[in-house]
């Protein structure tokens, strides 16, 4: 019999049978309160074991707590479950204390803040424990937390990470960090826009330095593109910050280094750590920088899905250039584990739809002959023909086929939703005449304004400019005078002739109907 469903018999076995009556020896009392202390009182026992049996139907012997504090239960959303192969997560229940159990946990933390304070304090026989104090802030900052202090939870973790980076606890620093960030993009405050974006990078780029430290370079690259997407939170516009593009860019090369992207020309900020500036761009990399860049290329497992949200954000904001450069960097990591297969034909056919949609069929093809088709495992995947279908298609310009290829009904269905919801609008948007259209929102006729801003155009223009312009303008007036002055002779003119043809038929040519070559010669219209 279990020990929830019969708690006098669970009593009765620890301390001896239980006495109803205040009466008895010092023993039996002294084993009532020891149960009562333990257990709850009898009455309590049997109030709650008749409450769960009307809600659950069974009887239940699980006493009440006399100390119960009261909690509120909040459920966030669950985690984007966009990608077909990641599991579904449930959502994620936090409970924040309220009323007097509030209280008591806010004094707590106050206390450990104080411990904290004078464990950095500098004594005539004491110095400084930043160990302690660190541990001090992170136990008053799960306390703020508990309460919902979001603020006050943020600042006592960024304190706790600095006392542990001076004493070299990197790892506990960076975790420390990177909850600092999450807090920042799930505050509840209203914080100006660009202040929350960049507090956001600050503490996941110390993560990712943190990290560094650590010799950890998987999870210091994956903090530098948290610290890249920060510029991007709350993000309703369709163009890309340049701030945000260079940090997704530089995020991109600390998983892979440029000299091993086979798309690496295609970067638009920035320069790689591994190129010299100085040297030319078709120079061929030495055998040394190779080796030290694979020693930096990162290998740890699911590396590359960090990345792939940086393809999906630079496909969201058109910046498809960028894309075609991310995706090189995943197709360099998945070839190097040697173990991927179906992810690495996925970012093959990746990086032929950004092809196209850049509008340069003639270089899907040959990366589809030279590299792609060279993998066995890609000959006979369903990417490889979506991939072939679709260059084709755009290489013959016909517009059937490319509806054909990228049909959700038609053979390709497979492969179409295997990639990601963001890829399969971009099929959807190729053209054979070009590259792809872009979601710009319709903005109203800006006929006005432009008419507005013309004048401050001229101003702008030197002088010579300007007088070159009025010269032109000069010449177009006169020749617009002439040509209508020779609208007016030509009127004239036909009355002339009107006049010249009226006294040419009061004239008698009797005498020169025979002459039919002299008459052929002569125009009288």
């Amino acid at each position: 019999m279990s020990y929830k469903s019969n708690t006098d018999a669970n009593r009765d076995a620890l301390f001896g049978p239980s006495s109803k009556e205040k009466a008895g020896p010092k023993h039996k009392r002294e084993n009532k309160a020891n149960r009562d202390s333990l257990f709850g009182g009898l009455e309590n026992a049997n109030e709650g074991k008749k409450t769960s049996s009307r809600k659950t139907g069974k009887s239940s012997g699980r006493p009440s707590s006399s100390s119960a504090s009261t909690t509120k239960k909040t459920s966030t959303p669950a985690v984007d479950n966009t990608r077909g192969y990641s599991k579904r997560s449930k959502p994620k229940v936090t409970s924040t204390l309220s009323g007097t159990a509030k209280m008591e946990k806010l004094k707590e933390a106050e206390s450990f803040r104080d411990k904290a304070t004078k464990a950095m304090q500098r004594g005539v026989f004491t110095r400084p424990d930043p160990v302690m104090a660190g541990n001090f802030y992170k136990r008053a900052a799960d306390a703020y937390g508990l309460c919902g202090e979001n603020r006050l939870e943020r600042l006592h973790r960024v304190a706790g990470a600095d006392c542990q980076m001076g004493t070299g606890g990197y790892s506990a620093a960076a975790g420390e960090y990177m909850k600092a960030g999450a807090l920042v993009k799930e505050t509840p405050e209203e914080i100006e826009l660009g202040r929350k974006r960049k507090e956001g990078w600050k503490f996941y780029s110390d993560a990712a330095n943190a990290w560094d430290k650590a010799n950890e370079p998987g999870k210091a690259a994956n903090c530098r593109v948290l610290s890249a997407l920060a510029w991007t939170w709350e993000e309703d516009t369709t163009l890309l910050d340049k701030q945000a593009l260079t940090s997704l860019e530089e995020g991109v090369e600390a998983h892979v280094p440029d000299v091993l992207n086979n798309y690496s020309l295609y970067r638009q900020t920035g320069v790689s750590k591994f190129v010299d500036p100085s040297d030319d761009k078709d120079a061929t990399t030495s055998k040394q920088t190779l080796i030290l860049a694979m020693e930096h290329l990162v290998k740890t497992p699911y590396a590359h899905e960090s990345v792939q949200e940086v393809i999906n954000t630079f496909v969201r904001f058109g910046e498809y250039r960028s894309a075609l450069y991310a995706c090189g960097a995943v197709s360099c990591m998945l070839e190097n584990d040697g173990v991927s297969t179906l992810t690495l034909s996925r970012s093959y056919v990746t990086e032929t739809i950004l092809a196209l949609s850049m509008g340069d069929p003639v270089m899907a093809e040959r990366q589809f002959l030279d590299r792609h088709v060279q993998k066995t495992h890609y000959l006979s995947s369903r990417e490889c023909k979506l991939a072939e279908d679709l260059f084709r298609a755009v290489l013959s310009r016909d517009s059937d086929a490319l509806d054909e290829a990228r049909s959700p009904t038609g053979s390709n269905k497979n492969g179409l939703a295997s990639l990601h919801v963001c890829m399969r609008d971009l099929v959807q948007n190729l053209r054979v005449s070009g590259a792809a259209r872009k979601n710009i929102p319709i903005s109203e006729p800006t006929t006005k304004k432009r008419a507005d801003s013309e004048p401050d155009d001229d101003d702008d223009k030197p002088e010579e400019v300007k007088s070159k312009d009025d010269d032109k303008s000069e010449a177009v007036k006169a020749k617009d005078i002439d040509s209508d002055e020779g609208n007016l002779d030509s009127k004239k003119l036909e009355n002339e002739l009107d006049t010249v043809m009226a006294d040419l038929d009061g004239i008698d040519f009797g005498e020169m109907e025979d002459d039919d070559d002299d008459d052929d010669d002569i125009d009288l219209r």
